[in-house]
């Protein structure tokens, strides 16, 4: 029987969306305007088989092409970030990285000065990342130490030199003078000002902690793109979001020593491990990604949002085998915590990592707005493609890309209510926390520099979820954009 008769202009708008330039042979092969179809389904075989199979041939050498500039441009951007770390790379510290550093020195040479003399925030710091320092700061001290000289450095040139040892600020850098990552090997500096040592043993460690796990992460990013077996990989969104990224970039180079590059690393881990684990089902990937999503926890406390996003899914989506395996991958940064706290504080139910007196809960209209929509620091302007990727993750139809969409709009909104003490002083000068002077914004502007940098910054853990989502968006618009051609199409013939 033949098919109903149907004119050859309506059926080849229908095939173009989604066969495009094959439909033109088709249409060639048979049948015109304005005819009936049968001429195209009464092709003899062996001319069909032809036909398809050299399109097939053709398709898959123009994926061929794609992939192959999309691993060009990946591996240009990473040699191009190589570059920025060897040649740019700070290893100064301030603020949040004083605490990390004063962490890494308190585990491993107590008898020592600290780094400065008021650590109010210590306790509050999430320590995974000084703990995963540990790991390079002993590989260093067994391997590397007893083969070299220390030099020890005093600046004769500065000013505050003989000077009365002075109390902290948040602001403060360390050492004073901007300190290149290449030149701080086999060199401890003296900090006249704190009567203590910057010893290159704890910041090297700190930083090929942060720099190692910063490239790690973009590899693993691209093997977890790789696991949902897509015909465009997109292996060049991973460094081309980072790239992109001013903030992003700002701490590669500026501020290498904050948790931000360990807490990206361990997301892309937690990430590939979460995707494998809901594609294969595999014991291991459950437990890893139990793990390295506790490890995240522990390195970035406001991601225990994802953390509760991914159990009460597998709850809801009845996974109980791989709830049953991810809790106990999580249980493992657990355990370090408790003896982290036994060790420092003595007791290790220690509550010092939940005071955050730095930061309040608030629901305020203009700082989720500056969060957001302002020009001068929202997420939509600063973190655009980070945001676009996390659109995209509702996209997709699997639920694995839900529930990590899901779980970036939970840290988003956490981030949109934790507002910083410095945006109710603005304009106050200064304002101390147990006896360390914070300073305060003179005005919204620099209030909004402030915000760019913390917010962004925050949500550059969601940037691994974002590249996924992202995908789907760059490989799903073509295929739109052909479906709205043709419909015009169908719309203009009538």
């Amino acid at each position: 029987m033949h098919p109903t008769p149907l004119r050859v202009d309506k059926i080849r708008a229908i095939l173009e969306i989604s066969f495009g330039p094959i439909v033109i042979s088709l249409y060639q092969c048979g049948a015109g305007d304005g005819q009936d179809v049968g001429p195209l389904f009464h092709l003899r075989r062996r001319k069909m088989k032809q036909l398809f199979t050299y399109f097939s041939d053709k398709t898959r050498r123009q994926y061929k092409f794609v992939r192959l500039f999309d691993y060009a441009v990946f591996t240009a951007l990473m040699v191009f970030l190589v570059i920025v770390v060897i040649s740019s790379g700070m290893a100064n510290i301030q603020t949040d990285s004083i605490d990390y550093y004063a962490i890494v020195q308190r585990l491993t040479s107590k008898d020592s000065n600290p780094i400065v003399r008021n650590l109010h925030f210590v306790e509050q710091r999430s320590p995974g990342y000084p703990v995963l320092s540990l790991i390079p700061y002993y590989i260093t001290s067994r391997f590397i130490e007893p083969l070299v000289h220390t030099e020890e450095i005093k600046n004769p040139s500065n000013p505050a030199q003989g000077s009365p040892l002075q109390p902290p600020t948040e602001r403060m850098l360390l050492p004073a003078k901007p300190l290149l990552f290449k030149d701080v090997f086999f060199k401890n500096f003296y900090i006249e000002t704190q009567d203590s040592w910057f010893e290159w043993k704890i910041i090297s460690s700190m930083l090929f902690t942060g720099y190692g796990l910063l490239f790690i992460g973009l590899i693993i990013t691209v093997k977890t793109l790789a696991l949902e077996n897509t015909p465009v990989l997109g292996a060049s969104l991973a460094p081309l979001v980072v790239v992109t990224s001013s903030v992003f970039m700002h701490n590669i180079v500026n501020t290498p020593a904050y948790a931000t590059l360990t807490a990206f690393g361990i997301s892309c881990l937690f990430g590939y491990f979460f995707v494998k684990a809901s594609l294969e089902k595999t014991l291991l990937s459950q437990f890893f990604s139990g793990l390295f999503l506790g490890l995240l926890v522990l390195t970035r406390l406001e991601t225990i949002v994802i953390a509760t996003v991914v159990l009460v899914s597998l709850v809801i989506i009845r996974e109980f085998g791989f709830l049953k395996n991810y809790v106990l991958g999580a249980l493992v940064p657990a355990v370090i915590l408790l003896a982290y706290n036994l060790s420092q504080f003595g007791n290790p139910f220690h509550l010092g990592l939940f005071k955050g007196d730095i930061n309040l809960i608030s629901f305020d209209l203009g700082y989720i707005y500056a969060n957001l929509f302002n020009p001068q620091s929202g997420i939509l302007f600063w973190s655009t493609l980070a945001s676009l990727g996390i659109s995209g993750l509702f996209l997709d139809d699997k639920r694995h890309t839900k529930i990590l969409g899901i779980a970036s709009l939970a840290l988003m909104l956490l981030i949109l209510i934790r507002v910083p003490i410095m945006y109710s002083c603005i304009g106050a000068g200064t304002t101390l926390i147990s006896g360390l002077p914070i300073t305060c914004p003179n005005n919204m502007a620099e209030m909004a520099t402030l915000i760019r940098f913390d917010a962004n910054r925050y949500i550059i853990v969601l940037i691994p979820f974002s590249i996924l989502g992202l995908r789907t968006l760059v490989v799903s618009t073509p295929t739109l954009w052909r479906r709205i051609q043709a419909l015009t199409k169908q719309h203009k013939a009538g």
